[in-house]
């Protein structure tokens, strides 16, 4: 019997130095593979399975967005499993975890009395970069690109620039829309319909008109109510019954409104990427995102060209109309001081002027969704708004007409401050505000080192409910210092009660009188500290505004249950799934 020959390659690999290398070969994916688990950071609590995974917390994401989730729930279900004020999650392999922060009064504490700590940091400048790279939005405020680009910005919420431009604007839209919503409330008679698009054209117009400048003929509401007017012909009522929607056409936006969209709807994507920036690179390459670029650049340019001819024609009589204008005038007064040419097509003037429609406008629709949701859904709250509304405009109120602007702008009204500010606490449009640590420091006991990407929670533990037990001892020294500035949580924090906002003024034991008090509890809708929300003024301004003149013309009703839900969803923005209303004239009632 033949010997069995071992052919000759099968002998090589065993030899050993094969062998050896097939060790190493081993080993080294092995030590790559431990190199790429994540890294807890010491003594802050996570989710333990988590870090046994290159994925990290990556399946529990997918999990809970496959639910119908929002991407942020995981920073609170996280804060919930591990019963704890700080915790970490994990996203890509070799990448640092990711701390969130959900106790109010921590985070008060690290965005004020130590906000040098913190920088904006690589994962929002890269979330931001993709679309608007010249925004002081996407630059920590140690760039020196910083202050040059926010200058160009410094005229837009002052009081006189928000009271004189802003305000008229805003409330000139607002008469608009309450003739839009009179026309769908009488044509609906009595039946629900869909309000998120109207709500979307109303807080385009408004950014649009402050921005800008625009006719009321190029009012994307004013040209809806024209084309319904003349080219819709609704069903009857009765035929549709009394629990049902009444359909309205769609309404196709502008080509800048639609390029405003798909470029924000890019951003908040990004946000919800384990690398925004990898994201951007690629999505910048659709033909979609290409057309939106072009378009914004086209129309943006034609109106900058507009005011620069306007400015150069008028000259020292040359009066700013619009915040372009501002930012025009600005530009060509630095070139001047500086001794160069004034660029007025720069990327820097585009993405700082896009960046204030798209913040005025995103985050404003979302809170006006939630606003008229709210009001449908609170009866006594909303009618005890519309006695205080009528309560401070008397004479507007016995001469059933509009209060004016100028008795909008002059009244306190502390209820309709209130009600705004419960909406704003329980439907804050970002659910938290990204940081990063410039130096090593410790939150809570815990040592978080330098460069580590920190996410303080704006809604969830604190906000919406009691906050988890912490140490006195464990907090800074800062903190225990300003312990009693406000309190530290919303024990019934789900309810929607506007009172809470609401208190005797110092020394004034009078029954009934109240004022609004912003500090009586966790809010954190703006932002804190130094990196405070820039446009906070002109929205609260613009809520007046709007929650006045509906409330004033309309009473909500409630949605009947098989249409109403309270489901959302969210990109960067927080929005809800469904927004209708069923509207009566307030003014007949």
């Amino acid at each position: 019997m033949a010997a069995h020959v071992i052919p000759a390659n099968w002998a090589t690999a065993f030899m050993p130095s094969s062998m050896l290398l097939v060790g190493a070969v081993l080993a080294m994916v092995y030590a790559v593979y431990r190199r790429a688990l994540p890294k807890p950071i010491p003594g802050i609590p996570y989710v333990e399975e988590s870090a046994k995974r290159l994925s990290g917390d990556l399946p529990r994401f997918a999990e809970l967005q496959k639910a119908g989730r929002k991407p942020t729930d995981l920073y609170i279900e996280t804060a919930r499993l591990t019963k704890s004020p700080i915790s970490q999650v994990f996203f890509l392999p070799f990448k640092r975890p990711l701390v969130i922060v959900s106790d109010f009064r921590e985070a008060r504490d690290l965005m004020t009395a130590r906000s040098k700590d913190l920088e904006r940091g690589a994962f929002n400048n890269e979330t931001f970069g993709g679309v608007t790279p010249e925004h002081f939005i996407s630059m920590n405020m140690s760039d020196p690109r910083f202050k040059v680009t926010r200058a160009l910005t410094n005229d837009l919420m002052t009081p006189r620039f928000i009271n004189e431009v802003s305000a008229p604007e805003i409330y000139s839209k607002m008469r608009h829309f309450v003739d839009l919503w009179r026309f769908k409330a009488q044509t609906a008679d009595g039946r629900a319909f869909k309000a998120y698009e109207d709500l979307n054209f109303l807080s385009y117009d408004i950014i649009i008109a402050a921005a800008l400048g625009i006719d009321d003929s190029e009012s994307e509401t004013v040209q809806h109510l024209r084309s319904l007017r003349s080219d819709f012909h609704p069903r009857s009522p009765s035929e549709v019954p009394t629990e049902a929607e009444f359909g309205f056409p769609d309404f196709a936006p502008s080509d800048l409104m639609e390029s405003l969209l798909t470029l924000a709807h890019a951003v908040g994507t990004s946000f919800n990427k384990p690398s925004p920036k990898l994201f951007h690179a690629l999505n910048n390459l659709r033909p979609a995102m290409r057309k939106a670029w072009s378009d914004r650049k086209r129309i943006l340019q034609q109106h900058i060209d507009n005011a620069t001819a306007r400015l150069n024609r008028e000259g020292d009589n040359f009066k700013p109309v619009a915040a372009l204008d501002y930012m025009v005038a600005r530009e060509i007064s630095s070139a001047k001081k500086e001794g160069r040419r004034p660029d007025l097509s720069s990327r820097r003037l585009h993405d700082v002027l896009f960046v204030y429609l798209v913040a005025g406008q995103d985050t404003t629709h979302s809170v006006m969704t939630f606003l008229v949701k709210q009001l449908g859904a609170q009866p006594k709250a909303q009618s005890k708004l519309r006695q205080s509304l009528r309560d401070a405009y008397p004479s507007a109120a016995a001469e059933c007409r509009q209060p004016m602007l100028s008795e909008i702008l002059q009244a306190h009204v502390p209820y309709l401050d209130a009600f705004i500010e419960e909406v704003l606490r329980l439907h804050t449009p970002v659910a938290g505000v990204s940081q990063q640590t410039v130096r090593d420091i410790t939150v809570l006991g815990h040592v978080i080192p330098k460069g580590t990407s920190v996410t303080f929670l704006t809604e969830g533990p604190s906000f919406h409910g009691p906050m988890h037990p912490v140490a006195e001892e464990s907090r800074s020294e800062s903190s225990q210092k300003h312990a009693d500035a406000t309190l530290d949580e919303w024990v019934d924090g789900a309810e929607f009660r506007p009172e809470r906002w609401l208190r005797k003024p110092r020394g004034d034991e009078e029954e009934g009188n109240l004022v609004f008090d912003p500090k009586a509890g966790p809010f954190m809708t703006f932002s804190l500290g130094p990196r405070m929300c820039w446009g906070r003024r002109l929205a609260y301004l613009e809520l007046r505004l709007v929650v006045t003149l509906l409330v004033w013309n309309f009473e909500f009703l409630p949605i009947p249950p098989k249409l109403n839900n309270w489901d959302t969803y969210d990109l960067l923005i927080h929005k809800p799934c469904s927004c209708l209303v069923r509207l009566r004239n307030a003014l007949e009632a």
